[in-house]
């Protein structure tokens, strides 16, 4: 019976790329200690998550949500809702008073979005700052009026529904954009590119 627990905990840990790997480890250290001749399968258990996270995973956001991935059993029974629109799903999460959305196409996760609070242009500033810091120049794909140049006619022009603020970085085979168009929420969302052709893991959060 102590075997068969063993075993089970390993194995289980297949459902889900989203275990740390130190608790995978942890797991996984009891069989070669306790049953020298399930060392083969500790080996297996403990790296091969990790390699089949670098078949699917793309992009890891926000510590949890793999680009190119699905979205983990764990994850799944947290969510708040899920609506269906045509061939694309789209599943809804709470983090930190954060509203997330998390879009699949067949089972496929294809974009991950965070709401952030509030929508202003200060705010919109500040995380643009921060995500310089990290993917360098953004491209600007903004549509806004010429006359709005102060942050209350910004504001105004998007409450209206008149305008958007919108940067992004292009990366390899994924995008992340941070848009303003709604007068509530600054929108930070991570986009997979449709070609994959070499798709490889990056587990680099934010």
């Amino acid at each position: 019976m102590a075997v068969v627990n063993v075993l089970a905990d390993c194995l289980n840990l297949f459902s889900s790329l989203q275990i740390p790997f130190k608790k995978r480890r942890i797991y996984c250290m009891k069989i070669p200690r306790y049953f020298p001749k399930y060392t083969l399968l500790f080996l297996t258990c403990t790296f091969a998550p990790a390699v089949m996270s670098a078949e699917t995973c793309v992009k890891l956001v926000f510590s949890e949500f793999c680009l190119g991935g699905q979205i983990s059993p764990q994850s799944l029974e947290n969510r708040l809702k899920l609506i269906q629109q045509k061939d694309e799903i789209f599943h809804y999460f709470s983090a930190a008073d954060k509203r997330i959305i998390v879009s699949t196409h067949q089972n496929k996760i294809v974009a991950v979005e965070r709401q952030e609070v509030p929508g202003s242009w200060l705010n919109f500033t500040a995380w643009k700052v921060k995500l310089v810091r990290l993917y360098g120049r953004a491209k600007d794909q903004s549509s806004l009026p010429s006359y709005a140049t102060s942050r209350s006619s910004r504001f105004n022009v998007i409450k209206a529904g008149k305008g958007v603020a919108q940067v992004s970085w292009p990366q390899k085979n994924w995008t992340v954009t941070l848009r303003w168009d709604d007068p509530a929420f600054i929108r930070l969302q991570y986009t997979l590119e449709q070609s994959q052709a070499s798709a490889r893991e990056n587990t680099e959060d934010l």
